[in-house]
């Protein structure tokens, strides 16, 4: 009899960041977004490759190819934050709250694919 070894830990592949296409780092940056615990909050890309958001406070949009993103915990609560500006050396324009440090990383991550998916399309 084997031990369970892999329990707990996906079965498949994961797919690769760079083969996956806007939709599919949308529905995971929701998907780390529902397993934060913060407020709740749903993000979307517009056409105009504008990130758009929706939670506690009225819905709001960031232009994509010039946002900043970067992460941090909350002092008080200790909980991770992915902090997101207008463009680099700006004070943060909106924060997501995600369970994790690895979860702040994802996050950051799925993020800047879609920058540069947006960037790429202004290219073509």
């Amino acid at each position: 009899m084997t031990a369970g070894c892999m329990d707990g830990y996906p079965t498949e592949d994961v797919m690769a960041l760079d083969a996956m296409g806007p939709a599919e780092h949308v529905r995971a940056l929701n998907r780390r977004l529902g397993e934060g615990g913060g407020a709740p909050s749903r993000v979307a890309v517009g056409a105009d490759c504008r990130l758009q958001w929706e939670g506690a406070a009225q819905p709001a949009s960031l232009a994509l190819q010039q946002i900043s993103v970067r992460f941090d915990t909350d002092p008080d609560t200790g909980r991770y934050l992915v902090l997101v500006a207008e463009q680099a050396g700006q004070p943060p324009r909106t924060s997501f709250e995600v369970r994790d440090w690895v979860a702040a990383v994802a996050f950051r991550s799925h993020l800047q694919q879609l920058q540069r998916l947006c960037m790429a399309e202004a290219d073509a």
